[in-house]
């Protein structure tokens, strides 16, 4: 089998690329990022960009196909999302750990080894996703009424939420084969297997959704049939990256080297802040939709499109800060300490200028941008302002996702889960309960609170990474 992987020689004056012509060139100078340094960032990044932006289009895809059967299916269908996103944040953290472990060793050269923390994520992700599942599968007519007693919503949200955690093993398998992909600068792949993992989706969850297939005696699903689409899709795109490892990686261990129990152990001691991190994330996202839900179902409904219109922001920041880990982590591996610590800077720069185009756009059309997910006029006002906001302060969000990220990526857990927790559940949440509960603010106000809270986190972010400490981290 071939392996495909990058020279072993990367120092900081890379060789020679074509690519940006002499005016971009000046242009990234004056913002202070040297052009070769922007093509290196490019080329590894916005595959990843794309792929993190294109995650959240399986559930924008459910969001815009459901909103066609009224605001109440649009409610369930964003309570069904965010409580699957709870059962797949145990999981997300074997990306980081895969990443940190695997670019350490590309950037050291052992080659034969750079696989064996995938192989160990895998082990991991199937004895943990598999009971997940059942439980989540088996409680849901239980869970769901804790967050609304709307008996439309619950009728449909469910269903859904059932269809989506049939695909919780196979979503922690992809979260461990997109850190391997970043890891080895193979982001490519990842991308590639997500174009085809969103056009199945789409493709089958519309026909389930409105239409059904009578040949089979399925009628029309309404939002189980999203939910169905969406699953499958997933397992589509785990039997892509198993077939791509086989293809691509098998010289690099893939499938072909037996864990240790030392490196399951250094993979949980990365994995497992950033799970509890991403769990306590989405559990804090499930009581934003009860804060919410006591303002209305109406607002429920805005505020499930304003959190998948801002997760189409972020994500690309994320895998552009996840880009910057793979950077570094290869640079520590090189012994290339000043050019660790300088990769995040970079990309930070060229991340907020890139999305402030996206931000500026939404900030001037939001009730276009809204329009395409909520048919109640009502639920589009009250989501105008929050949207013009999410615009406004995305370059921020840039920065805050850039540093965390590239934390993350070379292995600084621990410190990113104690601030994203502390800043969620001691600062923002008992804010937002506060004003609602007492104060009767709308949606605007709550919107508010939450960037403001994303804004702080930014900044300790940064300043964490400007400190430096964790380049004394040992992936060994």
């Amino acid at each position: 089998m071939r392996v495909e992987i990058e020279p072993a020689s990367e120092s900081r004056d890379e060789r020679p690329r074509e690519g940006l012509n002499a005016a971009t060139a000046r242009a990234w100078a004056l913002a202070g990022v040297p052009s070769e340094r922007v093509e290196r960032v490019l080329d590894q990044a916005l595959p990843v960009m794309g792929g993190m932006a294109s995650q959240n289009v399986l559930n924008l895809a459910d969001a815009a196909m459901v909103g066609r059967l009224g605001t109440a299916a649009v409610a369930a269908v964003g309570l069904g999302s965010t409580m699957n996103f709870q059962c797949q944040a145990a999981l997300q953290g074997v990306a980081s750990g895969v990443q940190a472990m695997a670019a350490r060793r590309m950037g050291e050269g052992r080659y034969p080894e750079v696989a064996r923390p995938l192989n160990a994520a895998l082990i991991l992700v199937v004895l943990m996703g598999v009971p997940l599942a059942i439980l989540a599968y088996a409680y849901a007519d239980a869970l769901v009424p804790l967050y609304t007693s709307d008996a439309q919503v619950i009728a449909s949200a469910v269903p859904y939420l059932r269809a989506r955690v049939l695909a919780v093993p196979a979503v922690g398998m992809n979260f461990a084969f997109r850190g391997f992909w970043n890891a080895i600068q193979q982001p490519q792949v990842y991308m590639n297997t997500l174009i085809v993992m969103h056009t199945v989706n789409f493709t089958l969850s519309l026909i389930l959704t409105f239409f059904g297939v009578p040949q089979l005696g399925i009628p029309p699903l309404g939002a189980l049939g999203a939910g169905l689409g969406t699953s499958f899709s997933i397992w589509v795109g785990t039997a892509m990256y198993v077939y791509q490892g086989i293809k691509r990686a098998t010289g690099l261990g893939f499938l072909q080297t037996r864990p240790t129990l030392g490196d399951l152990k250094i993979l949980a001691t990365q994995a497992l802040p950033t799970s509890v991190t991403n769990l306590l994330y989405a559990s804090g996202m499930m009581a934003l939709y009860s804060i919410v839900g006591r303002i209305g179902t109406t607002e429920v409904a805005a505020v499930n499109v304003l959190i998948n219109l801002m997760l189409f922001l972020v994500l690309p920041c994320m895998g552009m800060g996840l880009a910057a880990g793979a950077l570094s982590g290869r640079a520590l591996g090189r012994g290339d300490v000043e050019d660790a610590k300088q990769w995040p800077w970079d990309v930070a720069k060229i991340t907020a200028i890139l999305m402030s185009f996206v931000g500026i756009s939404l900030a001037l059309i939001p009730r276009v941008v809204l329009g395409a997910f909520l048919t109640d006029p009502h639920a589009v006002e009250i989501a105008v302002t929050p949207l013009r906001l999410t615009g406004l302060t995305v370059c921020g969000d840039a920065v805050s996702l850039t540093m965390q990220n590239a934390l993350l990526g070379v292995g600084d857990a621990k410190r990113v889960a104690l601030v994203s927790i502390v800043s969620q559940w001691a600062i923002f949440l008992p804010s937002a309960y506060v004003a609602v509960t007492f104060f009767n603010q709308n949606l605007t106000c709550v919107w508010t609170l939450y960037v403001a809270y994303r804004c702080v986190q930014g900044v300790v972010y940064a300043n964490i990474w400007k400190r430096g400490e964790w380049t004394k981290i040992l992936l060994a």
